[in-house]
Order: C-alpha cells, then sequence, then structure tokens
C-alpha cells in the first residue's frame, strides 16, 4: 500500500519550532586561491667563462624574482589563514545547527513511540476527531507543524553543510598555492647560490705573508672581500703609531685605507667608534673582512682572513702580517662594515 504523504513528513528528522529562530545563514565563499608563481628560469650559460659583470647582472635578476616570490608567498599565506578561517566558521555553523536538530529530533520521535505504546500505531496519529477541520487528530496537527520546522530547519543544516564543503576545498587550493610559490621561492634561492658560488670562483686571491708564512685564500666580491685584499697588499709594511698609509699603519689606520680604497672613505680613526659601525657578529660566524677587535677598552683590531687568521698592524717595531686569531685570549668581539 502507498504510503501517506502526510505521514512520510511525521517521519522525517524533526526540530521544534524554537529551532527555526535560532537558524544560521551559509557562509560565503572565500576568495579564488591565487595563482601559484613560476619560479624564473635557470640564466642561459654564455659561452666559455661568465664574465664578472655578465654574473652580477644575473643575480640582480635572480634576486628582485625572489624577493617578488617572497611576497607573493606571504600574501599566499594570509589567504590561507582567511581560507582557514572560513572553514572552522562554516564547520562551527553546520555543527551548531545539527546540535539543534538533535532534541527536535527527539521530541518528534518520542511522540510517535507515545502513540504506537497506547497502541494507535502511527496511523492512529492521522486519525479524524481534530479540531483543524483537515482531518487531522491534535497530535498529528502537532506533528505536522513540526515536520515543516524540520525541513525548514533541515534546508539551513544543508546550507551550512554545503558551505563547509565549499570552505574545506577552498583551503586545499590555497594551501596548495602557497606551497607551489614556497616551491619556487625556494628554486630560485638555490639559483641565487649557484650564480653566487660562480662569482666566488672568480672573485679567488691567494697571498702569502713573507713575515709569518702564513696563506690567505680570499672568496667572493663584497665590500668586505675587496676591502681584505687591498689592505693584503701592505703586507710588510711598518706599524707606525696614528698613521693610514700609504706606507705606514696603525691597527686602524690599516683598516680606514683599505675601506678608502674600495669606495668607502671617512671612516673614524679610532677602534672605539669603529667598533659601533656596522653589524655585531659572533665569533662562529666570523666572515673574510669582518673586523675583530681586542682587549676590553677595545684597544687593538685586525681584519678576519678566514681559517682562524686575522691581518694586523701589532706594534711599534713589528709590520702588518698575517697572525693565528687564537694566539689573541683577549678577543672582545667583532663587526661587519658592508
Amino acid at each position: 500500500m502507498a504510503k501517506d504523504p502526510q505521514r512520510r513528513r511525521v517521519t522525517l528528522a524533526a526540530a521544534t519550532v524554537l529551532a527555526l529562530g535560532l537558524g544560521l545563514a551559509a557562509p560565503g565563499l572565500a576568495q579564488a586561491a591565487p595563482t601559484a608563481p613560476q619560479a624564473p628560469q635557470t640564466p642561459p650559460s654564455p659561452s666559455g667563462k661568465p664574465s664578472e659583470s655578465d654574473l652580477k647582472k644575473q643575480l640582480k635578476q635572480l634576486q628582485d624574482e625572489a624577493e617578488k616570490l617572497t611576497e607573493q608567498y606571504n600574501k599566499s599565506r594570509v589567504d590561507l589563514g582567511k581560507a582557514q578561517k572560513a572553514e572552522r566558521d562554516a564547520t562551527h555553523r553546520a555543527n551548531a545547527l545539527e546540535a539543534q536538530a538533535a532534541p527536535a529530533r527527539a521530541a518528534l520521535g518520542q511522540v510517535a513511540a507515545n502513540q504506537y505504546m497506547s497502541g494507535g500505531g502511527p496511523d492512529m496519529i492521522f486519525a479524524g476527531g481534530g479540531t483543524d477541520g483537515g482531518g487531522l487528530s491534535d497530535t498529528a496537527y502537532l506533528a505536522q507543524n513540526r515536520a515543516g520546522a524540520v525541513q525548514r530547519l533541515q534546508t539551513l543544516i544543508d546550507q551550512a553543510n554545503k558551505a563547509k564543503s565549499d570552505a574545506q576545498a577552498q583551503t586545499a587550493k590555497v594551501k596548495q598555492a602557497a606551497d607551489q610559490a614556497d616551491a619556487a621561492r625556494t628554486t630560485t634561492k638555490g639559483k641565487i647560490d649557484q650564480v653566487q658560488k660562480l662569482l666566488d670562483k672568480l672573485g679567488v686571491t691567494r697571498t702569502k705573508d713573507p713575515t709569518s708564512g702564513y696563506t690567505v685564500t680570499v672568496r667572493g666580491s663584497a665590500l668586505p672581500q675587496k676591502m681584505l685584499r687591498k689592505a693584503l697588499t701592505k703586507l710588510g709594511s711598518p706599524y707606525v703609531w696614528a698613521a693610514a698609509g700609504p706606507t705606514t699603519f696603525d691597527c686602524s689606520g690599516l683598516v680606514i685605507w683599505a675601506y678608502a680604497q674600495v669606495g668607502k672613505p671617512g671612516l673614524p680613526h679610532y677602534t672605539g667608534d669603529l667598533f659601533q659601525l656596522g653589524t655585531k657578529i659572533d665569533r662562529g660566524s666570523l666572515r673574510q673582512g669582518d673586523l675583530v677587535y681586542f682587549g676590553g677598552d677595545l684597544h687593538h683590531m685586525g681584519i678576519y682572513a678566514g681559517a682562524g687568521l686575522y691581518l694586523q698592524a701589532p706594534q711599534t717595531g713589528d709590520v702588518v702580517k698575517v697572525s693565528r686569531l687564537s694566539d689573541r685570549s683577549d678577543y672582545a668581539g667583532a663587526n661587519r662594515i658592508e
């Protein structure tokens, strides 16, 4: 026998009329995921040995591209945070509506159970004798109203679940875009490192100190390395107090002379003032061309030359030479002036 459509409505998942007043609108969709940036193509290798100017041009282009990719990556992380929040909000809405529906379903189920226990069975809910003029009992009339409320609330639940599903899909898309942006940025950083290594190889110079016998191998073309190369040309020059070249030097005089030769003139001829410039460097992070200082009052300084060596103009009666950093017990700090 075909089922009565009114009875089908009664046996649907139900909600109370009060639940209708607590319904929430489905959330809107998050913005479309950004298009993931593409990493730049590897710079073409020129025929023969690349020149320093070519490599510097490539390095500048890659650094500019890396900066753009970093900003796009930063934006994708912001977008991901927004998408994740939208997903949380949509999930909260869906869960709240489901929680509101649960008591109503239980109440309507109890109506059916009570009718069954009274011996009438589900069909008796629709027995005549009601006051609505439609042939429904009072119980059936109430159940029908509750069924209508359920349908309206179920529509809101379906909308909330759809919004939750859309938000989850959007989060996945934005997460993928963020990962792609990060991968492009990492690829570009790798290319920067490759070009920098080629530049460093072009800028390798070796100088042996005839006084100490130590050999200094300078790598790189940054300002501190260029300054160190200039200072190394003064190996064997006599120490003279307060002298700053071009033939005699004291410890800080050697530094300011060498910097002036590579386009940075006017540095103060005083260790205390020089120590306040640039960036402070931990001993474990020293690079060639960093300035190293000695004594609690910073009464002496030199230029770090790598491999535990440093260049100095030591004292009266001595000459500019390469020494071992470990020979000094009064190491006080270091900085980098670029």
